[in-house]
C-alpha cells in the first residue's frame, strides 16, 4: 500500500513546531556548559592553592565551600530544567518524525525509556539514532551520537563517584587532590557531553525544519491540484 504523502504532510501541519522547544533546550546545555565549566575552574583554584600539596587553607576551604555549594544549586537547576526541555523537544521530534511517515517509534514511550533502570543506559541512544537516520541524517555522521551517548553516560557515572568521594575527606585527608582532579575531570566531560548534544541537537531540529518545508511545498501543490 503506497503512502498518502499529503495526508502525513497535513497531519504534520497541525503539530506546533519543534523550533521553541528547541531553543530551550540549548539554552539549558548551554548555560549548563557555563556552570560545569566555572565549577572546574573552582576545582582548579583550589588544587593550585594547596599549602602543602594535600591540604588547603582554611579560608581557601571555607570559599570553596561556599560557591561550590551555589554552583551545585545552580547546577541542579539548570539540569532539570534543561532535562523537561529536551524531553519535550524529543517528544516532539519524534511525532513529528512519525507523521511525516519515516518512524513508528511511539513518542511516549522514548520519554519514559529514559527512566527505566538499566534499559536507559541503551534505549535513549537508540531512539536518538533512529530519530537521526530515520530523517536523512549521514549514516557515517553515527559516530557524533555515540561520542554524545558515551560522554553522557561516563560524565555521570564520574560525578557521581566524584560526590561520593568527598564524604572520604574526614577519614583520608590527603585525598583532597585527587577529589579535586577527579572533580576537574567529571566537570570537563559534562562540558564535553553538553556541546556533543547541542550539535546533535542543532543537526536533527535542521533536518526537522527542511522536512517541514518540503511537505509545506506537497501541501501547497496538492491544494492547487484539488482548485483547479
Amino acid at each position: 500500500m503506497g503512502v498518502c504523502v499529503p495526508c502525513h504532510a497535513r497531519q504534520l501541519q497541525s503539530l506546533p513546531h519543534t523550533t521553541g522547544r528547541a531553543k530551550w533546550t540549548l539554552g539549558g546545555l548551554y548555560t549548563g556548559v557555563a556552570v560545569a565549566a566555572l565549577t572546574g575552574l573552582l576545582h582548579v583554584w583550589l588544587y593550585l592553592g594547596l599549602e602543602d600539596g594535600f591540604t588547603p587553607s582554611q579560608e581557601n576551604a571555607e570559599t570553596f565551600d561556599a560557591l561550590n555549594a551555589q554552583l551545585v544549586l545552580a547546577s541542579s537547576i539548570v539540569s532539570i530544567v534543561t532535562a523537561i526541555s529536551f524531553l519535550r523537544w524529543q517528544y516532539l521530534s519524534v511525532k513529528v518524525a512519525r507523521a511525516t511517515g519515516v518512524s513508528t517509534e511511539e513518542p511516549r514511550w522514548a520519554m519514559v525509556v529514559w527512566f527505566i533502570p538499566i534499559y536507559n543506559l541503551v534505549k535513549p541512544y537508540a531512539v536518538m539514532r533512529d530519530l537521526w537516520l530515520n530523517l536523512g541524517g549521514a549514516p557515517a555522521r553515527k559516530v557524533l551520537l555515540l561520542g554524545w551517548w558515551a560522554a553522557w553516560l561516563i560524565s555521570n557515572g564520574t560525578s557521581n563517584a566524584s560526590a561520593s568521594m568527598f564524604n572520604m575527606i574526614e577519614s583520608i585527608p590527603k585525598i583532597i587532590p585527587v577529589l579535586l582532579i577527579a572533580g576537574m575531570i567529571a566537570e570537563a566531560l559534562n562540558v564535553l557531553a553538553a556541546v556533543l548534544c547541542i550539535r546533535v541537537i542543532k543537526d536533527i531540529e535542521s533536518m526537522l525544519v527542511s522536512r517541514r518545508a518540503g511537505l509545506d511545498a506537497i501541501i501547497a501543490r496538492a491544494d492547487a491540484r484539488t482548485s483547479a
